[in-house]
């Protein structure tokens, strides 16, 4: 072989390591694309925050430019939704998008870090609570026994109350028949003279319709108007008591995986579901009222003294329920001392 065609070959493959190197090199790629964490909800797909929380994973993934991807899974789809903080231990799942409160069984502390009933009084406190108060801290020493990451506590806004039955003042809560998750709530309206009953979220409307319960605990007023509820009960409380974190968490050794960068991704564009769940809801709230109002509804909103009211009741509960774990009693006196820089107490 000359020397001419010795330089030939040489620069030939020369070229195909270089093509070898990009096709590697993409592949590579591919490969790391290929990643998918499988996140699931604790609602149904035609709620409107699991909307919300499909709308929100999309944009993230569109953030992510393919270095990882988030699948969203409805409630109970791969377990139910107080099994989720096992299954992503498990590596069953890889994270949720939750209300914590469906882990209390395995610590009452969960109960009151997810939802001061009677507490704060908008959204805006409650999630100033989780980020500059001390409770995404609390929330993760609570998750580090399960080794899973917690990436913050978004919520969606403050819950109203569904009633068939005029409810003006504590003293009108004697009585009722209120569908309520056990624990604060419950306790809460017991100490109101009210009858609590526990009660899946899918049985509510027909249990108003029946007359098995006068009122429910569910959701935000324009959640619960768009699921219907306000046809059959047409004195809904407006932002009545209660403030449900929607928490998300993914396994640890995932999340410790990951590059810094797309940590940071997650970890602010978690803040920003709040903020779209919440002006959502308050840019809709008015025509869904004046809605509501052309076909009998009354909103009925609480004075500044009733609420009071409530709020020295919910206080003998929260006391109450500190004693029950050292979870519950770090919650109970973050959350105090949180509403005290407030003003609320």
């Amino acid at each position: 072989m000359n020397v001419e065609n010795m330089m030939v070959n040489n620069r030939f493959n020369g070229v195909k390591c270089i093509v070898s190197g990009v096709v590697l090199s993409a592949l590579s790629v591919s490969a790391q694309a290929e990643e998918v964490w499988k996140i699931q909800s604790h609602l149904p797909t035609g709620h409107i925050v699991f909307q919300a929380e499909q709308s929100w994973v999309n944009n993230v993934n569109e953030m992510l430019g393919g270095r990882l991807r988030l699948e969203l899974l409805p409630g109970g789809s791969v377990v139910p939704p107080n099994e989720t903080i096992d299954a992503i231990g498990y590596g069953i799942i890889d994270g949720d998008i939750t209300s914590p409160a469906y882990f209390a069984g395995r610590d009452k502390g969960f109960a009151m870090l997810s939802d001061l009933v009677g507490g704060y009084e908008n959204w805006t406190q409650a999630f100033a609570w989780c980020e500059f108060g001390g409770g995404k801290e609390l929330f993760q020493q609570a998750y580090d026994k399960f080794n899973i990451h917690f990436v913050g506590c978004s919520n969606a806004g403050i819950e109203s109350l569904i009633s068939k039955k005029p409810i003006r003042s504590v003293e009108d809560m004697a009585g009722i028949k209120v569908r309520a998750p056990s624990g604060l709530a419950s306790n809460i309206f017991a100490k109101m003279d009210a009858s609590p009953v526990n009660m899946g979220m899918a049985d509510i409307y027909s249990a108003l319709e029946k007359g098995v319960i006068d009122a429910a605990d569910a959701s935000s007023y324009v959640m619960n108007s768009d699921a219907g509820y306000h046809d059959i009960a047409k004195y809904p409380i407006v932002d009545f008591h209660s403030l449900p974190v929607l928490s998300m968490s993914v396994s640890q050794k995932k999340w410790d995986a990951q590059p810094k960068d797309i940590q940071q991704i997650i970890t602010t564009a978690y803040r920003d579901l709040t903020v779209q769940i919440n002006l959502q809801d308050m840019v809709s709230r008015g025509d869904v009222m004046k809605a509501d109002r052309n076909k009998g509804v009354e909103p009925i909103y609480w004075s500044q003294e009733e609420k009071a009211k409530m709020r020295d009741i919910a206080k003998e509960v929260w006391s109450e329920a500190a004693e029950q774990s050292d979870l519950a009693k770090q919650a109970y006196e973050s959350h105090v001392a949180f509403m005290k820089r407030l003003g609320l107490l």
